[in-house]
């Protein structure tokens, strides 16, 4: 067994080190030589050892199990906004074909506000499930806060990626095409690190969030334009029924 936990292994450097020395008392005794040491006291200090060991190994299991409790998020079981926050600690630019990719739930607002948060809790976490089992294991997929996730492919290509994207597309429209009330519905922006010279993974996440927000801009600002244009529509049809009804 070997732990990286520096008071367990300082606890097992010195119960090795008593060993050697139990050992060759021992070894003394056994040879007919006068030991000049007390055995049981020895062999009863060397449990103590062991003991404290033990318990040391204990503490540095307890220990990792936090800090792997601290970096997933408890709704989805994914990676959280922590552990999303540490890939970007790395300001090594990027060396390998790299891609981030940014995914937004769409009017997840609108489902909490008229249908009740666990309704929306139920979405985020279908589609959490959706789109891990969409992406290879060798990728990284993490939840980044509320309705928004991001995913790390590594060694990508554009194939690569278009393939990753059809096959969440297509579970998420089998999803939907369960008859489900509530259906999945979501934007994605991506980054490839190939379109940049020099870039690091905090990079590519930043020109993808941008992305998502100046699509979510240009959808709000085309149905605005839409409702206008009907609203002019339908005005317009009202004021000719006027001129005509006058005119009969």
């Amino acid at each position: 067994m070997s732990l990286s936990d520096k008071d367990y292994q300082k606890k097992l450097d010195v119960q090795i080190a008593y060993w050697d020395k139990l050992k060759n008392e021992i070894q003394k005794v056994r040879s007919g030589e006068n030991g000049t040491a007390d055995l049981v006291d020895m062999s009863e200090t060397y449990f103590q050892m062991a003991d404290e060991t033990v318990a040391a190994v204990k503490v540095s299991h307890a220990n990792r199990q936090l800090e792997q409790k601290a970096y997933i998020d408890l709704h989805t079981g994914l990676p959280n906004k922590s552990k999303c926050e540490e890939l970007f600690h790395n300001v090594e630019f990027i060396k390998t074909p790299t891609a981030c990719i940014v995914f937004d739930m769409n009017n997840l607002k609108r489902v909490n506000d008229s249908l009740g948060h666990s309704i929306g809790d139920q979405l985020i976490l279908n589609f959490a499930r959706l789109l891990r089992n969409s992406i290879p294991a060798k990728h990284f997929v993490g939840r980044y806060g509320g309705d928004e996730f991001m995913a790390v492919i590594y060694d990508a290509t554009r194939e690569s990626i278009t393939e990753i994207l059809t096959e969440l597309q297509n579970e998420v429209e089998q999803f939907n095409g369960y008859g489900t009330q509530f259906r999945i519905s979501y934007s994605h922006r991506l980054a490839l690190s190939t379109d940049y010279n020099e870039c690091t993974l905090r990079t590519l996440f930043d020109k993808a969030d941008k992305y998502m927000y100046e699509n979510k801009q240009l959808v709000t600002v085309n149905l605005l334009v839409l409702i206008l244009k009907i609203l002019i529509h339908k005005s317009l049809r009202h004021v000719i029924f006027q001129v005509e009804k006058s005119l009969q």
